[in-house]
């Protein structure tokens, strides 16, 4: 059987990278910072984002978050239309 390679602490890490973005974005707003380096900012947290969503998935399909493997085409089909906001 294959072993599960589960990483919460790796996405525990990501969500504390991502909220520590958000809050920087806030502050260099009020500070009335350049509007380029606030994008800049803006552009990491939503690649921090995209990274979140890959562990998530990630997880998903491996059984890692609700000890449930992804085996079928149609719950990866769900997860797939999720990503790509396919309605």
């Amino acid at each position: 059987m294959k072993k599960l390679v589960c990483q919460p602490k790796k996405i525990f890490a990501q969500l504390h990278r991502i909220e520590g973005q958000v809050r920087s974005i806030e502050k260099m707003y009020e500070q009335k910072r350049s509007v380029e380096e606030i994008i800049r900012v803006v552009l990491a947290a939503r690649a921090s984002l995209d990274s979140m969503t890959r562990l998530l998935v990630n997880d998903k399909i491996n059984g890692c978050y609700d000890r449930k493997m992804v085996v079928k085409k149609e719950e990866l089909s769900r997860l797939i239309d999720v990503l790509f906001d396919i309605t």
